[in-house]
């Protein structure tokens, strides 16, 4: 925080410099498809080159592959001679297909590079704080220069080769001749040609990245000339845009969920208001940098503060509320004669927590936003005849407001026609329509009258229905269910009340309301006046003049009843309203106090809405920033702990290890000052902004606290009389959404019982013992245990290299001949060398004619031949013994198995391990390596190397002496075994964890 600056305006927005592991974990996921593809390739390269199939063969000048006739005729002909005359040698040579091996080759070092790379990249983007970068950036621009100037050539030359290569390939008939008829399969054709491509493809994606950052760069620098912006970063400008990308949203969201309604958004002002706070409470003015991951990191810390101080206040909370019980428990006992009983009430108050519904109840308030007041509120009391009938009628009219969101229209259906959009009864047919009763909803008791199902920006589905049972007339009102209701919800800046007043006959002077929950409430009561349906149920004629009105709803409908009900109070006195976990921002101050005698809110513990006002969210986002300012380390430690779970036990200590105190936040960041300015420019935008006029839940609140504690599988919900101050604070919980959900609700008000007595958690103030949270770190070629794992490492690697060159050649043996006659006189024979998969080619020297001496064995002049510099692979004339066969098996399984050991050493390095792990690990696989390296050397007692029956009067007598890759094999096997022993001391010498 804030993006990261590579050069100049050319920054890595929208990731800071700490957020570079994000980058790493990319770039990893890249590698490992690119490993995938190159493996297979070395595999391939690997078997072909131990079997001969890369030699190339060169008639004439011209070059020609495996799958070439000319190649066909040169391996007939060839096939099992150690020699090749002059004339022949003259006309067919062989080559390696070097390209093959050059381009894994540097494919490999570029993997192992960039690999150290990305490590070295996230150690560097973990050095200091969000907020404090230390020498963070310099370290950074580094590498990132580094990836520019030379590592990115890599992939650069490989695409070239690799197209150039492709094209060569393909021409003339795949190089064979236009006319030729190929032998076999063309190399296009098979599976590693695929994953060739797919190595080509991901290279020029990676390569073609860079260009794009550059110019979404000079695009960005053009866009800020002062020749081509004008007015296009003014605010308004900016609030246009703001305002039409959201519009955009919400109609792309239509388009893919018609369902969902969006059909009358126009994006003609509707985002309007929602754009202007957006910029508001973001600061248009003020670039304060946060990222993504600062906004994740950020707010789980936040819901973590947020959750210690309320617990640290019930803390304090319920030892003056225990301490209290003790008191009364003692006096009790003493007026008893059983004054030796008080210990173990305490003991039963403090340890098992159980204390008996009281009159009132002790709960945090939060006046400032931030620090909680302990305050007494009433509990409702089932002795209390109001308390009781608000909450029998509360859970009596949540099924109205949980109706009107599913079973409105369910009651009509049969009988509307197709796209209706309200439903009147006919009121002169003078009786009860069964077909319009809610019987079929457990409602029998309950008639429809009248519903509209329009729903647009102004227009919201309602109905009216008459309650027998309560001998009421219900207006229910749905809640946000739709775009077209998410827009109205957005609309919640403060409008004036008095021509409202001044027409409904209220008195709105100085006061304000819910912008769009005005809209919605103009909208139903005039409609509900041009249909007349009230005036003809209260008609003098009518059954039901008697009948009380209500207003209920639910979340935006409970808004829209609570203004609605201020609407038609004055026409009906006796008028009453249940909303129902209605938004936060209703009312002003006092023209919510004024509504307490008819309105009646209902709170269902952390929910969000009744929670969300723009004061809320400012005094939230401050909040936020404090935390983010006071993260002391680096932001990959605080995301690995903020995504741990977290014992409210816990708190406290976990807390003190990511955040400092706020005496102590660093002063002197860039960070701070930015966010010290932002807010003096907030303090004086606020005197005349959204947040000048605060509103609020209007009425009587009823807050539904659960007292069964996080964990709980079901709730314990206790109501009370709260303050529309307790709501000053968005309280960041899992349950802020889940709370909010009507069903829930109407089960809980059900089951409410006033004269229960309930087992409330009691909170130990003893600290808990917390195991450390280990936050490992890659550092790549550390030493965190000294020298030594370094060392291995570097041993290790190079007995990996010389198992690999060991087997390249045909020169693991020089093998010397001697060839003995019937009579037992030895005539000198011909010498060659031998590797594993193949043997050097001799030719006759320029100028000696040879060709009697191949045919003549007991004639052969050796100093006639020299080596030809070409390895030819064994033929079927070469029987392959099993000390043969052993060797070509245990060479590969050696590289192999010292390659996942010398992975494991180099991971080791970084991580703590404990010492079983290290010695099972390490030294077996290195031993296993050493061994299987020596078993290769079983090569010297095959038939190459021991005497054979040339003909049936003449032996061979061979002999083998180890040659330049039988002394890399040798060397590879102390290497290994040098390795085996290094992890064996480092597991005695160095402390691992357990």
């Amino acid at each position: 925080m804030p993006a990261f600056k590579i050069l100049g305006n050319l920054n890595t927005s929208p990731l800071a410099g700490d957020d570079f592991q994000l980058i790493c974990i990319i770039l990893g996921f890249y590698r490992t498809i690119q490993l995938v593809c190159l493996v297979p390739l070395i595999v391939n390269d690997i078997v072909r080159l131990y079997n001969g199939s890369d030699l190339y063969v060169e008639v004439d000048g011209e070059t020609y592959g495996p799958w070439c006739p000319q190649y066909d005729e040169f391996n007939k002909l060839h096939g099992s001679f150690i020699v090749i005359s002059e004339d022949q040698f003259e006309k067919y040579s062989l080559s390696r297909n070097s390209f093959s091996r050059l381009f894994i080759i540097s494919a490999g070092v570029f993997m192992a590079i960039d690999i150290g790379w990305i490590l070295c990249l996230w150690n560097f983007a973990s050095i200091g704080t969000p907020t404090n970068p230390g020498p963070r950036n310099v370290f950074l621009r580094r590498m990132i220069f580094l990836r520019w100037t030379f590592i990115n050539l890599f992939p650069i030359v490989l695409l070239v080769l690799g197209c150039l290569k492709v094209y060569q390939l393909r021409r003339d008939n795949y190089g064979c001749g236009e006319d030729e008829v190929l032998v076999s399969s063309p190399p296009d054709s098979s599976v590693q040609y695929g994953l060739f491509c797919a190595l080509l493809v991901t290279y020029a994606l990676e390569i073609f990245i860079w260009p794009a950052v550059f110019v979404s760069h000079v695009v960005y620098v053009l866009r800020r000339n002062k020749f081509t912006q004008r007015n296009r970063y003014a605010t308004r400008e900016k609030g246009k845009r703001l305002e039409m990308c959201l519009g955009v949203v919400f109609k792309c969201v239509s388009v893919l969920f018609p369902n969902q309604g969006g059909k009358e958004l126009k994006n003609d002002g509707e985002m309007r208001d929602f754009a202007s706070n957006l910029m508001e409470f973001a600061n248009n003015d003020t670039q304060l940098g946060l990222t993504l991951s600062d906004m994740y990191v950020g707010g789980k810390l936040l819901a973590r503060v947020q959750a210690e101080r309320r617990v640290k206040a019930i803390q304090e909370l319920q030892q003056t509320s225990n301490l209290s019980n003790e008191g009364k428990s003692l006096t009790e006992s003493e007026g008893d004669g059983a004054s030796d009983n008080g210990g173990n009430r305490r003991a039963q108050l403090m340890n098992e927590g159980k204390q008996r519904r009281r009159q009132s109840i002790l709960t945090l308030q939060t006046e400032d936003g931030q620090n909680y007041v302990v305050m007494a509120k009433q509990l409702l009391q089932s002795q209390n005849r109001e308390d009781a009938e608000i909450l029998s009628l509360a859970s009596h009219y949540a099924i109205y407001a949980q109706y009107v969101y599913f079973h409105m229209y369910a009651v009509l259906e049969e009988y509307l026609p197709d796209k209706a959009q309200s439903f009147i009864r006919d009121f002169t047919l003078g009786e009860r329509l069964d077909e319009y009763s809610l019987a079929m909803f457990d409602m029998p008791y309950a008639h429809l009258y009248c519903a509209s199902f329009e729903n647009g920006i102004t227009q919201t589905p309602y109905s009216i229905l008459v309650d027998e049972m309560q001998r009421s007339i219900v207006i229910t009102i749905r809640g946000t269910n739709s775009l077209e209701d998410w827009v109205i919800d957005l609309q919640y800046v403060p409008l004036p009340l008095e021509q409202i007043g001044a027409s409904c006959g209220f008195d709105g002077t100085n006061h304000h309301c819910h912008k769009g929950v005005l809209t919605r409430a103009k909208w139903l009561y005039n409609d509900i006046r041009k249909k007349e349906v009230l005036k003809k149920i209260y008609s003098q004629d009518s059954e039901y003049k008697d009948f009380d009105l209500v207003v209920v709803g639910h979340s935006l409908g409970g808004g829209c009843a609570q203004v609605l009900s201020l609407m038609l109070r004055p026409s009906f006195p006796s008028l009453r309203c249940f909303a129902f976990e209605p938004p936060g921002c209703i009312f002003d101050e006092n023209l919510a106090e004024d509504c307490k005698e008819w309105i009646i809110s209902i709170v269902r513990h952390d929910d969000l809405v009744p929670r969300i006002t723009q004061p809320n969210l400012e005094s939230l986002r401050d909040e936020f920033l404090d935390v983010i300012a006071r993260i002391k380390v680096p932001k990959y430690k605080a995301f690995h702990d903020v995504r741990a779970p977290c014992p409210e036990s816990h708190l406290k200590k976990r807390n003190e290890k990511m955040l400092c105190p706020k005496k102590e936040i660093d002063r002197d960041t860039d960070f701070y000052a930015i966010v010290q300015a932002f807010r003096n420019e907030r303090a004086l935008k606020n005197q005349t902004g959204a947040v000048a006029t605060k509103l609020y839940i209007p009425g009587r609140i009823i807050h539904l606290v659960d007292t069964a504690g996080a964990g709980a599988e079901t709730g314990i919900y206790v109501p009370y009389w709260a303050s529309k101050y307790e709501f000053n604070q968005v309280i960041l919980s899992s349950r802020m959404l889940p709370d909010h959900a009507m069903p829930p609700l109407v089960e809980i008000l059900n089951s409410l019982n006033l004269d229960e007595e309930h087992e409330v958690k009691t909170w130990h103030t003893e600290e808990a013992v917390e195991e450390e949270i280990e936050v490992r770190r890659i550092v790549p070629f550390s030493n965190p245990h000294g020298r030594l794992p370094m060392t291995l490492t570097a041993v290790s690697l190079g007995a990996f290299i010389m198992s690999i060159a060991c087997a390249q050649g045909c020169s693991f043996v020089s093998r010397t001949t001697m060839i003995q006659d019937a009579n037992g006189e030895l005539y000198p024979g011909l010498g060659l060398d031998a590797g594993i998969w193949s043997y050097a080619v001799m030719k006759c020297k320029k100028g000696v004619s040879c060709e009697s001496n191949i045919t003549n064995i007991i004639e052969l002049n050796v100093d006639d031949f020299e080596d030809s510099h070409y390895c030819q692979p064994y033929s079927d004339v070469f029987v392959i013994d099993g000390h043969w066969k052993l060797a070509r098996i245990a060479g590969p399984f050696a590289s192999l198995v010292g390659l996942v050991g010398l992975a494991f050493c180099g991971v080791a390095t970084c991580t703590k391990l404990g010492k079983r792990s290290w010695t099972n690990m390490s030294v077996l696989l290195f031993l296993v390596a050493c061994v299987l390296q020596g078993m290769q050397l079983s090569y010297l007692r095959s038939d190459m190397c021991t005497d054979w029956d040339f003909s049936s009067d003449m032996t061979a007598m061979a002999a083998c002496k180890l040659s330049t890759e039988g002394i890399l094999a040798v060397v590879a096997c102390i290497l290994w075994f040098v390795s085996s022993v290094t992890s064996l001391v480092m597991s005695r010498q160095v402390k691992h964890s357990s």
